[in-house]
């Protein structure tokens, strides 16, 4: 089941990517519907979705499955 709107992550990322406060060697997990828009992580992450479900874009980094 999928929510009535698109998440927008971005920005998120965007802040932790440049804040003060944030590590700049920590990684960043992504948990998400999946419904959510194309993102670009520049530093190392994960991303975490639902079983079955897909992002919308595909990943540059490996798979763990």
């Amino acid at each position: 089941m999928r929510g009535p709107a698109e998440t927008v992550l971005q920005p998120l990322v965007r802040l932790l990517e440049h804040t003060d406060d944030f590590p700049t060697d920590a990684p960043i997990l992504i948990i998400s519907d999946a419904d959510c828009d194309v993102l670009r992580v520049r530093r190392e992450h994960a991303s975490l979705v639902p079983r079955g479900a897909r992002l919308p874009f595909t990943p540059a980094a490996r798979s763990s499955r």
